[in-house]
């Protein structure tokens, strides 16, 4: 049975089944449950997104979700995470095998890594790190957290050695009509209204495809985890949405959730907006073959906002009123930095184009070169990384607003190099198998996926490629001549789709007596 179809088969059974299915795993690799690992902590059940997951043998768990129920505050630096707790500083490297709590190193089972934006830890660290009591139970797929570092609610301020101060929570309201505009943010009981004034910066990130863009306060949406960062004068110095996007077409719909067509299935929470060209609607609406954008709190979880686009039958327009004639993309395959694509507007003359970037980018800016002809080159900065996404055309001419046009070719933009991120043997094993299978998995922040044939194994400075298995989600190599004992270099190489490379180097011994 292939995933999708495993996946169509769970949703009309298992509605409440919300994991992304994957392809099958190399040989000797542990595979994550299909159903996800629920996690309770002090008895509560928290979202199933993201979830534990089982790599190379060892139950990870997301740290942040976990230090988010027992209301710890968790601030990162590049891949630095510090999480506050009473009495406690807890400070995690992505990456790395240390840890520190105050001053006291603690070394991982394995070193942290960020799965789907999401930053994943061995399931002791949390006990080590927190004094906790944690347990895992494999047949009932539940993780267990009790801890004592509970029992406040955790205030929204914050405060820095610099004398600013960051307000940390949850966008609770946006509102664009007053002067200045202005944004409410929650956390736990409390509650605060922030005006934004001009000269505030605002960037918008998504942890998914890393992603962090210039914006304006309309591209903050109700549901995004945010930190708003206060001068020692009390205005506004910069405002940070995060956000985990989980973008793809429908596959197939039930009363209470649907798949996408890469295997990943959405149930909507009890809050969450939905709505489809921009119109509220219910699940019930949704349809085979429908863009989708699910929106969640990479702290909480919760999917707060499901954006649906669907192609529709164009309206004749009445006479006189603006109108897009057609909406064409110029673009080859995944792009990378500094990648260009074309997008040419034909439509009434005289009036002020733009298109959109699905929701990633709007209004960006379509000179009209000759009359009725629209058109512009947009080349891709550092930073950005979408899936295969659709273009919108808008335009106005004096008062009449064209109605949306949608262009037919989708573009997908990966700037961020892709991740390997699972080894065997690990880095500094030693092993008493002159024969061990040799394996490393890896993705790519986007749809953008592997390129195959440009993907190499070298043990010991000895190109194996040949020799090797190769997928575009994981390489493996069995030796066939007895490596001897020592010490054993593996060197990888994988570039995506868009070109975008990426090497990974390490050294596990070998020693059989």
């Amino acid at each position: 049975m292939t995933d999708l179809r495993r996946a169509l088969f769970l949703l009309v059974f298992v509605a409440a089944w919300t994991a992304p299915v994957t392809a099958a795993p190399p040989p000797k690799r542990d595979e994550a449950p299909i159903r996800p690992i629920t996690i309770v902590v002090n008895g509560e059940e928290l979202a199933r997104d993201p979830a534990p997951r089982i790599v190379g043998g060892r139950l990870l768990v997301p740290v942040v979700r976990i230090y988010s129920a027992l209301g710890i505050t968790v601030a990162r630096a590049g891949q630095t995470l510090v999480a506050s707790a009473p009495s406690k500083r807890i400070t995690i490297t992505v990456g790395s095998s240390r840890a520190t709590v105050d001053t006291r190193a603690i070394a991982l089972d394995s070193p942290a890594v960020e799965i789907d934006g999401a930053t994943y830890v061995p399931l002791r660290f949390v006990a080590d790190s927190l004094g906790a009591q944690v347990s895992y139970d494999p047949k009932g797929e539940r993780v267990e957290v009790v801890s004592s570092i509970v029992g406040r609610t955790p205030g929204l301020e914050q405060h820095t050695p610099g004398g600013s101060t960051q307000i940390v929570g949850t966008v609770s309201a946006v509102d664009l009509n007053s002067a200045p505009e202005s944004v409410t943010v929650t956390r736990g009981q409390s509650v605060r209204t922030i005006a934004i004034t001009s000269d505030a910066k605002i960037v918008v990130q998504d942890v998914v495809t890393r992603t962090t863009t210039p914006a304006t306060l309309q591209d903050v949406h109700v549901g995004d985890a945010v930190s708003v960062i206060l001068r020692s004068d009390g205005r506004v110095d910069q405002v940070i949405a995060r956000y985990a996007s989980r973008a793809g077409t429908i596959a197939a719909v039930s009363s209470s959730a649907f798949v996408l067509q890469n295997g990943y299935v959405v149930t909507p929470d009890k809050g969450t907006e939905i709505t489809l060209n921009a119109q509220p609607v219910a699940i019930a609406d949704l349809k085979v073959g429908d863009n989708v954008t699910v929106r969640l709190n990479p702290d909480t979880g919760e999917k707060r906002q499901i954006l649906v686009a669907r192609v529709v039958e164009s309206t004749p327009t009445p006479a006189g009123s603006a109108q897009i004639t057609d909406i064409a993309v110029g673009a080859k395959g995944p792009l990378r930095a500094g990648d260009a694509f074309t997008v040419t507007l034909h439509g009434t003359p005289g009036g002020r184009a733009s298109f959109d970037i699905g929701t990633y980018l709007t209004g960006l800016p379509v000179p009209e070169i000759q009359p009725g002809t629209y058109t512009t080159k947009y080349t891709v900065p550092e930073g950005i990384n979408f899936s295969r996404t659709t273009i919108y055309g808008h335009l106005n001419v004096g008062a009449s607003l064209a109605p949306r046009a949608e262009a037919s070719q989708l573009v997908a933009v990966t700037t961020t190099k892709p991740q390997i991120v699972d080894i065997a043997p690990p880095n500094g094993q030693t092993v008493n198998n002159n024969k061990p299978s040799i394996y490393a998995t890896y993705r790519t922040p986007t749809d953008a996926g592997i390129d195959v044939g440009k993907v190499r194994i070298e043990v010991n400075g000895l190109d194996v490629t040949a020799a090797s298995t190769r997928t575009d989600q994981f390489i493996t190599y069995s030796p066939g001549v007895a490596l001897p004992d020592g010490p054993v270099t593996v060197k990888i190489t994988i570039a995506d789709n868009a070109g975008n490379p990426q090497t990974r180097i390490w050294t596990f011994t070998v020693r059989t007596h």
